[in-house]
């Protein structure tokens, strides 16, 4: 039982991380949409891409919200306690 926990623990923090990743790229593409010089900093800040989500939520929030999925398996395989094991 305690393996396939394990097992489970990890496909969702592996899964997480590839959802978050999309979003990221979700927006980074929507900021290279409006703006060379968007796509740029958000790619060279990561930061800055709250900033470019705030300014540009209705072009972003898709983007987001991928994000915030992506880092709720990671919290879901973290009370697991997969990463830890």
């Amino acid at each position: 039982m305690n393996s396939v926990v394990h097992a489970v623990g990890w496909t969702l923090f592996i899964s997480g991380w590839l959802v978050a990743f999309a979003g990221t790229l979700w927006i980074i593409a929507a900021a290279w949409q409006r703006n060379i010089l968007w796509g740029l900093i958000c790619i060279l800040v990561p930061v800055i891409q709250l900033v470019y989500i705030a300014a540009h939520w209705k072009d972003a929030k898709e983007g987001f919200f991928l994000q915030l999925a992506g880092v709720a398996l990671i919290v879901l395989s973290w009370w697991m306690g997969v990463p830890r094991s």
